[in-house]
């Protein structure tokens, strides 16, 4: 079958192993931190949640990356992005060690909050870097089949980091020393992932060109100029720039989805099926979905423009939220819960694969970052506006966000049929020439190169899983 056989190709390709593994190690990681951080501020016994104290946690955690973004898009076009990897995983360790004494002392105030700010912050440059570096390691006709499985394997990773760290909270008596024990696993965990990202040599995932530093007051002065550059890159590159809006758009709709998910599973379903096993259990849905979409976009996206399944599955999302979320059952929020993870993976590889598709190396470090900053400030909008009873019942909450769903998945169809280069459909093994020029952009969409050579000995382009390359 052609996708194993793709996926066989892929996973032969050492390059692509090394990244693979890093990325798999730093979800892992994260994942037992989520479990530690949900279970102690979330769904400890002794701390009550509402509507707005959630709302208040999830705009700190997420809020900052709109100020953090920028600066790693930076650093990521500039320097090697498997030390940023290795750097990263170094300094998450030692924040999980301060917070495992945080825990130990029972303080939620802001000493805990800035460090658990810190790590999820740390965690944009990691991802942004993974994102960055594939198509440094990957054939651009192979792309939709290394997002599909880099990305679902990262997210199946931290549910299981995330099942590991509640299992063993499960195992003792779940008091703070508990969630201090999970703490402290992620900590070995991000040491795991440090050892992994230390392998690949400097150069393995990019960038194409380093540029020296020129000292920290000099690149902060460039930092505006370049991500207004990278902004206007991105916006001349329409297929890129209307997939983004669409994913934006649905990323607001799932801020809507948690705030209310959470509260319902902490306040309202509180039997059998219900507080954070219950959860868990729509988390471990979520996670089913992710897997399927990745075996069945590569599939699909064959035989129709990605554009098209994006805007099937956001359409979908809309009407599997509002059909299901209504009649407040818990096991229909389970199945809601597969559905959504396969339409948000589904939408997801799609997206990657295009930014990846539209982007040139020189940028991609700030496209990825520009990609987060959209979807947190979205999300975060999103959270502040919802206004949810503390049980977690809202009835307006969930038509607004089946609402949002399946408009952003129409408005994008229907920008996309106004636009050839968003139609087109690349199979396996079709080159990026033989495809149409974006109309929006100024000349040529720079997209990358899989022949010569730029800079100090590096390919400009992705190199092939198979074929012969530099040693990486």
């Amino acid at each position: 079958m052609a996708w194993t056989g793709n996926l066989r190709a892929l996973l032969g390709g050492r390059a692509f192993r090394q990244l693979y593994a890093c990325r798999l190690t730093s979800q892992a990681a994260d994942g037992v931190f989520q479990a530690s951080l949900v279970s102690y501020v979330l769904f400890s016994p002794e701390r009550a949640t509402s509507a707005g104290a959630l709302a208040a946690s999830l705009a700190v955690v997420v809020l900052p990356f709109s100020v953090i973004g920028p600066f790693a898009g930076i650093v990521l076009d500039r320097v090697s992005r498997q030390r940023v990897l290795v750097v990263s995983s170094v300094v998450r360790t030692l924040l999980m060690i301060v917070l495992v004494g945080l825990i130990l002392g029972g303080r939620t105030g802001a000493d805990f909050y800035a460090t658990a700010l810190a790590s999820v912050s740390v965690n944009r440059f990691v991802l942004a870097a993974l994102s960055a570096g594939l198509p440094m390691v990957v054939n651009v006709d192979r792309l939709v089949t290394a997002n599909a499985l880099s990305v679902t394997s990262g997210t199946v990773a931290t549910l299981v980091g995330a099942g590991v760290g509640s299992g063993l909270r499960g195992l003792t008596d779940g008091d703070d020393r508990a969630v201090a024990l999970v703490a402290g696993l992620a900590a070995l965990a991000y040491i795991v992932a440090a050892v992994t990202a230390a392998r690949p040599a400097r150069l393995a995932f990019g960038p194409v060109e380093t540029m020296p530093w020129q000292g920290a007051w000099s690149q902060a002065r460039h930092v505006v100029a370049d991500m207004v550059d990278g902004v206007r890159y991105l916006w001349n590159h329409g297929p890129a720039r209307r997939a983004l809006a669409a994913l934006t758009t649905s990323r607001a709709a799932y801020g809507l989805v948690l705030v209310m998910t959470v509260l319902l599973y902490r306040n309202h379903f509180t039997g059998p099926g219900g507080g954070l096993a219950g959860l868990a259990a729509v988390v471990a849905a979520s996670g089913a979905g992710t897997i399927l979409a990745a075996v069945v976009t590569p599939r699909v996206t064959r035989r129709m423009p990605k554009a098209t399944w994006i805007a099937i599955v956001l359409g979908a999302g809309g009407v599997v939220e509002v059909v299901l979320g209504l009649p407040y059952l818990s096991p229909l929020y389970v199945a809601a819960g597969l559905l959504l993870g396969f339409s948000a993976q589904a939408s997801k590889i799609c997206v990657d694969t295009i930014v990846q598709e539209e982007t040139h190396d020189a940028y991609r470090g700030r496209a990825f970052s520009l990609y987060d900053l959209l979807f947190n400030v979205a999300f975060v909008a999103a959270v502040a506006a919802v206004v949810v009873p503390e049980d977690g019942r809202s009835s307006p909450t969930i038509i607004a966000a089946g609402i949002g769903y399946s408009l952003a998945g129409l408005l994008y169809y229907r920008a996309a049929m106004r636009h050839p280069e968003d139609r087109v459909i690349r199979g396996v093994g079709e080159s990026r020439a033989d495809t149409p020029v974006s109309s929006d952009a100024p000349g040529p969409t720079l997209g990358p190169s899989p022949g010569p050579t730029s800079g100090p000995g590096r390919p400009a382009g992705p190199v092939s899983a198979t074929g012969p390359g530099p040693a990486r």
